[in-house]
């Protein structure tokens, strides 16, 4: 569960305590407030990981996909622009129409 914890609520050794302890456990991530604005997260260190990973993912994908985005227009160069919208224009047609 995703919490929310003010700045002011973690000096006291005892909170801090607690909300490390239920990050640990994977019980709860909290969003670090400071005057009501949300500053930070606190997540444990698996869930970090994962975002990491995450991360990586996301920016390979989309490396692959402009690599990709690349090799058609490179296949497809001899083609004006216009007649790249006319074909694509003629598919969408065709699904529309079920043939």
């Amino acid at each position: 569960m995703v919490r929310d914890i003010d700045l002011k609520d973690l000096t006291n050794t005892k909170n801090l305590r607690q909300v490390l302890d239920r990050i640990k456990k994977g019980e709860d991530l909290y969003i670090l407030k400071d005057n009501d604005q949300p500053q930070a997260a606190l997540l444990s260190l698996e869930d970090l990981e994962l975002l990491k990973k995450a991360k990586v993912l996301k920016e390979r994908t989309w490396d692959d996909l402009f690599k990709n985005l690349e090799r058609v227009h490179a296949k497809n160069r001899q083609f004006s622009a216009e007649e790249v919208q006319d074909d694509v224009a003629e598919a969408i047609k065709e699904v529309r129409r079920g043939t």
